[in-house]
């Protein structure tokens, strides 16, 4: 026997290993069980925790069972495992951390979720809420609107709605977080006017929206509202720039017999969220989708963006998808 290292190995051993590479996996096995002992322990001094570090020896020997006709030097069989077993050793800590700060981040939105819930219940806890979601940018509001005022708060539909990547909508919720719990406990003595004005622009949508179909002079309201150049994206992706492609849309709503009606709406500064379910006439069922939502963002009082977000009929089983 020779040894290599502190663990003695067979005389054989390059024959074996050049068994494995030329395909034979007992060869293979048996060489792995020489090194198993130095594998854990690498592992464990790694990982931490020995379930952990069973499961990166274990991923080791496979990908090692794989890959073996890749080795071109027999004599460096161990070197080339012993990197494979750090390369899934630190895989499986990279997801440790992640799993960990997803935890950390649903109890947080949590946390976050109760007390928004709770602080409704009195009139100058809701002033504090709104004041301090209002002192968030635009960018950090429309997330945390989306996240806790509204049905469509799964990290995957508000990248959608808003047309985001999901990374990002998880880098401004964490910021959100740390920005609305430190602003709301500084804002004890906040007036009435930011609850007031929210409620003011929830109102005058539904005023708008709810007989948008049935009034011209509101239709016309609602169009006068939308900037010239406003730009409108779609569930898509797709985006288009004009009040004249809203115009459009409610037209051929008229035209076709479709209804978009008005739900929860949440609003706060400068953005509003509109929720609702859409009806089709039974020669076009599969005209509109289940549901959609609005988010409008407003400069000087109109809408200059407007993302139209739908909620889309899995047609194999009839289910929504987003």
């Amino acid at each position: 026997m020779s040894a290599q290292g502190s663990i003695e190995i067979p005389s054989d051993f390059r024959e074996k290993t050049q068994a494995a590479i030329d395909g034979d996996p007992a060869a293979l096995g048996m060489l792995f069980e020489w090194f198993r002992p130095r594998l854990l322990a690498h592992a464990l001094r790694i990982c931490g925790n020995t379930p952990a570090a069973q499961d990166a020896v274990q991923d080791s020997f496979l990908a090692a069972l794989t890959h073996i006709h890749l080795l071109r030097q027999p004599d460096r069989f161990y070197p080339w495992l012993r990197r494979i077993l750090l390369n899934n050793c630190y895989q499986s800590l990279r997801k440790q951390r992640v799993n960990q700060l997803e935890e950390k981040l649903e109890r947080s939105d949590l946390l976050i979720r109760q007390s928004i819930e709770a602080h409704f219940d009195t009139i100058s806890d809701q002033q504090r809420l709104y004041t301090a979601v209002q002192s968030l940018s635009e960018e950090l509001r429309s997330c945390v609107l989306l996240r806790y005022f509204s049905r469509f708060n799964s990290y995957v539909e508000i990248a959608c709605v808003l047309g985001i990547p999901v990374g990002t909508v998880r880098s401004r919720l964490a910021a959100a977080r740390v920005q609305l719990l430190r602003q709301y406990s500084r804002n004890e003595d906040a007036g009435d006017a930011v609850v007031r004005r929210a409620k003011e622009w929830s109102g005058y949508y539904h005023s708008l929206w709810t007989k948008v179909y049935d009034d011209e002079q509101i239709r016309q309201e609602l169009f006068g509202h939308m900037h010239p150049d406003l730009t409108i994206r779609f569930t898509s992706g797709r985006s288009g720039r004009g009040r004249k492609i809203l115009e459009k849309e409610v037209d051929d709503d008229l035209l076709y017999g479709t209804r978009f009606h008005t739900g929860e709406i949440t609003s706060c500064g400068n953005i509003s969220l509109i929720e609702g379910v859409n009806s089709n006439p039974p020669e076009h069922p599969d005209r509109c989708p289940p549901s959609s939502v609005f988010v409008l963002f407003r400069q000087e009082g109109r809408v200059v963006t407007f993302h139209l977000f739908d909620i889309l009929r899995n047609k194999s089983q009839g289910q929504p998808n987003f």
